[in-house]
């Protein structure tokens, strides 16, 4: 079966990334996702927010959200509500607002980079999972990508990949299904790679 013109593209930039994260696969799907996020959202701001490297959100940000919109956060949201219902119940405002600082970036912003991130977890609805593993997660991967020599070429490289992928018309696929697919090739890759 001829490969589509899509998984030629993301396996170019799993090929890309592989060369500069030889041993952080895991950043593949957030960098990729988050490119292909913004280059179709956002053209100009996509590459300003690479550049600047501030794929999270500013925590201060979230601090100032009030009770009574943390509430409504969790409790709109149903998988949110069934995993957090004793919090919710007590109004226990310190654990909520804990969860809620790592859980709104993903779900209530929708950011590109934690979603795929995290992306496992948010298809298992382990919320609590991301929870408790956020500060670690994020941290390494800003210390991964820190800590990248030529930043400068995972930049082309990115945008590249971006331009590529906008030249698909992926505007007329839904970003779920194009991020399932990202996510198929990318897990494909990485099983082929250790197996």
């Amino acid at each position: 079966m001829p490969k589509s013109s899509l998984e030629k593209t993301v396996e170019s930039g799993i090929s890309f990334l592989s060369k500069i994260f030889p041993l952080q696969s895991y950043l593949y799907f957030p960098l990729l996702n988050a490119s292909l996020f913004w280059a179709i959202k956002r053209t100009k701001e996509w590459k300003e927010k690479i550049f600047s490297w501030k794929v999270w959100l500013d925590p201060e940000r979230v601090k100032l959200k009030p009770d009574d919109f943390i509430l409504s956060f969790f409790s709109d949201n149903r998988a949110l509500m069934r995993c957090f219902e004793p919090e919710i119940r007590k109004k226990d405002m310190a654990s909520l607002r804990g969860s809620f600082a790592r859980l709104y970036p993903i779900l209530g912003l929708e950011d590109p980079f934690l979603s795929a991130l995290f992306h496992e977890e948010m298809e298992s609805g382990d919320y609590r999972k991301i929870v408790k593993e956020f500060d670690q997660k994020v941290i390494q991967a800003e210390k991964d990508i820190s800590e990248l020599k030529n930043q400068s070429k995972l930049i082309r490289g990115l945008k590249d990949f971006a331009g590529e992928m906008v030249s698909l018309s992926l505007e007329l696929i839904s970003q779920e299904k194009v991020q399932k697919v990202i996510a198929e090739i990318i897990k494909k890759h990485v099983r082929s790679k250790n197996g």
